[in-house]
C-alpha cells in the first residue's frame, strides 16, 4: 500500500465517519495533505464537532500512520473511492464508503452474485443457497455474502466446492473473526477469495454495522438472491437496498406456514423475481454469447480449455485462456497473481490468445469472446 496523503486522509476521515463526499471534495478543492494543516479547513469542509474531536486525537496519536502500519503488517490493502480498483458500482449508494479494507488478491470490481439469507435456515434453503453457490463457481461466476452462519456460509461452501471466487464483507474490522465458528471457511475463502470491510482494525460486531455492510454486499453485487428470510431479517435490508439503487432481486418461495420465509414471499408480492430453478436462474443472468464460452470451457473439468482448431493451444495459453473465461475483464496482474506465471510468458500468451480472435483487451482488461 502506498503511504500517501490521500490515503492517509481517506483513513481519516473514513475512521470519523465522514461521508465520502466530505473526501472527495477534499481531494478535488484542497489536497488531502490539508486535512492534518488547516483546523479552518475542517470548517468548510462541514465537519461535525465529533468528527473534528475525533480527526484532532488521531492526529496527535499519528492513529493513521499506525492503521497503514496494522493494515501492511496484516497483508491487506486499503483502497479508497479516488482508487482505480475501488469497485464503481458503490457510487449507486447515497452512501459510498470513502474506502475498503482489502485482504486478498481477488479484483473485488469484477461482477459477483450475492447470496444471503437467515442464520436459522431450513435445510431445503440451505441446500438451494449451497447448490446455488456451486453453480455459478462452475460457470465462473464470482459470489458475495457477509460470512454470518446459515444461508451465507452455505452460498460460500457451495462456491468454494467448486474452487471458485467467493468474497465476504464483515461488519467488524477484517482482523476480527466474526462468527468465531466460521474461521476455518474465512481462511478458505482468503485462498481464493477476498475479506472485504470498511470498518477499521479492532472494530467489534455492533449491531448497526450489520445493516451497513449489507449495504455495500447489495451494491456490490448484479444481482441478489434471498434463499430465505424472515419478515424482519438482516437479509432484507440487502434485498431493499439493492431494489433501492435497481439492482434485480431474487426470491426463492417458501411455504407460508415458516415464519423463516415471510420476508421472501413478501418479497415476491412486491414484484421481485421468482427463483423457479438454479438452471432457470442461471439461463436468464448469463447472456447466451457468454454461456458459449462457458460451455466451451466446461467441457474441460472447468479448469483448462480444450484444444482448439484454431492452433493448439499451449499449456501456458491455457491456463490464461481459462483464467480470462472464469474472470471477464481480468488485467494482465491480475493473470501475474492467479497464474504464477513470469510477467514475459503471460504477455505472450495475452498476444497469441488475441491473434486467434480467443480474447479482446481494453483499457488494460481481457474478456473471452465468441468461441
Amino acid at each position: 500500500m502506498m503511504t500517501d496523503d490521500i490515503t492517509k486522509a481517506g483513513i481519516l476521515l473514513n475512521a470519523v465517519n465522514a461521508s465520502n463526499k466530505i473526501f472527495s471534495k477534499l481531494c478535488d478543492n484542497y489536497g488531502p495533505d490539508g486535512l492534518w494543516h488547516s483546523k479552518l479547513l475542517w470548517q468548510e469542509l462541514g465537519l461535525t464537532e465529533r468528527m473534528k474531536e475525533r480527526l484532532s486525537r488521531f492526529l496527535c496519536d499519528e492513529w493513521a500512520e499506525k492503521e497503514i502500519e496494522r493494515t501492511e503488517n496484516f497483508d491487506a490493502r486499503f483502497i479508497t473511492s479516488k482508487s482505480n480498483d475501488y469497485p464503481s458500482k458503490l457510487f449507486d449508494l447515497a452512501k459510498p464508503p470513502i474506502g475498503l479494507y482489502v485482504k486478498g488478491n481477488v479484483n473485488i470490481s469484477l461482477p459477483s452474485i450475492a447470496i444471503v439469507g437467515t442464520r436459522k435456515c431450513s435445510n431445503y434453503a440451505r441446500n438451494v443457497a449451497y447448490n446455488l453457490g456451486k453453480a455459478l463457481a462452475r460457470k465462473g461466476k464470482m459470489t458475495i455474502s457477509g460470512g454470518a452462519k446459515g444461508i451465507d456460509t452455505a452460498g460460500h461452501q457451495g462456491s468454494l466446492s467448486e474452487n471458485g471466487i467467493t468474497i465476504v464483507v464483515f461488519g467488524t474490522g477484517i482482523d476480527e473473526v466474526y462468527p468465531a465458528e466460521n474461521k476455518d471457511l474465512f481462511m478458505r475463502i482468503l485462498e481464493r477469495g477476498a475479506w472485504v470491510s470498511e470498518y477499521p482494525f479492532g472494530t467489534r460486531g455492533n449491531n448497526w454495522h450489520f445493516p451497513e455492510r449489507d449495504r455495500i454486499i447489495a451494491a456490490m453485487s448484479s444481482c441478489i438472491v434471498v434463499a430465505e428470510s424472515p419478515e424482519d431479517g438482516g437479509a432484507m435490508h440487502t434485498a431493499r437496498g439493492g431494489l433501492e439503487i435497481k439492482r434485480d432481486v431474487w426470491s426463492i418461495p417458501g411455504r407460508i406456514t415458516d415464519e423463516a420465509s415471510r420476508g421472501t414471499n413478501l418479497l415476491i408480492r412486491e414484484g421481485t423475481n421468482i427463483f423457479v430453478s438454479i438452471d432457470d436462474f442461471l439461463n436468464i443472468i448469463i447472456p447466451e454469447h457468454e454461456q458459449i464460452c462457458l460451455n466451451f470451457n466446461d467441457n474441460d473439468d472447468h479448469n483448462s480449455v480444450n484444444d482448439r482448431q484454431v492452433h493448439e493451444l499451449s499449456d501456458d495459453e491455457k491456463v490464461i485462456y481459462s483464467l480470462i473465461q472464469r474472470n471477464g475483464g481480468i488485467t494482465a496482474d491480475d493473470l501475474l497473481i492467479e497464474s504464477s506465471l513470469d510477467f514475459v510468458t503471460v504477455q505472450t500468451a495475452l498476444i497469441n490468445l488475441e491473434s486467434e480472435g480467443l480474447i479482446a483487451g481494453s483499457s488494460g482488461r481481457y474478456s473471452a469472446l465468441l468461441c
